[in-house]
């Protein structure tokens, strides 16, 4: 399994290679931390928009508001795909983006149908998600601490998040995991270089978390760090 060192990077290149469709950003406030991630020039949704022309989604209205006074000149769409798709929006995006989206949802069938209203004939779904098999979760478990996100609901392995893309109709095309940027000198003087280690023998899934690529096509797509 690969493993990608740079997220935001990856996902930009993406989007570039898309060039000239259109793709579908959901999730793309980061809400709720959308004016701090602004502010530090972190948010991956001003990233992706100079590469390509990319639609953001968002549920909560207030955050689309400052992204969208943010960024003045790009088209952005209040929708929970869950419920439905707007109808101009159905069967348009060469492109459907969700990261860091679907360990919120509640319902993730629904979530990822909804996805697929979005994608144009022969288009892609792009997932990321965090990784229940990233040894840090174990790390931290061993010191009595578990760090997560106030609205996560359920952490996805490689294996859980490919039968969960082909219950909701996907074929899984390719898979990698990810890095997260690295905070404080342990991470990035001893845990990281461990990990990554690691991966170089075993070519295990050791990133914070997991890209994944899906699709109807036969001829799937790699993943290259």
């Amino acid at each position: 399994m690969p493993l990608v060192k740079d997220r935001a990077g990856w996902l930009e290149r993406l989007c570039a290679a898309m060039s000239p469709g259109e793709v579908a950003h959901l999730g793309c406030t980061d809400s709720p931390y959308t004016q701090e991630l602004l502010a530090t020039g972190m948010l991956l949704h001003p990233r992706l928009v100079r590469v390509a022309a990319v639609i953001g989604f968002d549920v909560d209205a207030s955050a689309l508001d400052l992204l969208s006074h943010a960024l003045p000149d790009e088209r952005f769409v209040l929708a929970d795909v869950t419920v439905g798709v707007p109808g101009p929006e159905r069967g348009r995006y060469e492109l459907v983006l969700a990261g860091e989206v679907l360990e919120h949802v509640p319902d993730a069938d629904a979530f990822l149908r909804g996805c697929a209203g979005l994608l144009a004939p022969g288009g892609r779904l792009c997932l990321t998600v965090p990784n229940a098999c990233c040894p840090k979760l174990g790390l931290r478990s061993l010191a009595g601490r578990e760090s997560v996100h106030p609205d996560h609901r359920v952490y996805y392995s490689p294996r859980t998040l490919e039968r969960t893309l082909r219950g909701a109709g996907y074929e899984l095309d390719a898979i990698a995991s990810c890095s997260a940027p690295v905070a404080g000198r342990a991470g990035q003087l001893i845990v990281n270089p461990l990990l990554q280690i690691s991966h170089r023998v075993f070519q295990g899934p050791v990133g914070d978390g997991l890209i994944a690529l899906a699709s109807a096509r036969s001829n799937p797509p790699s993943i290259a760090s």
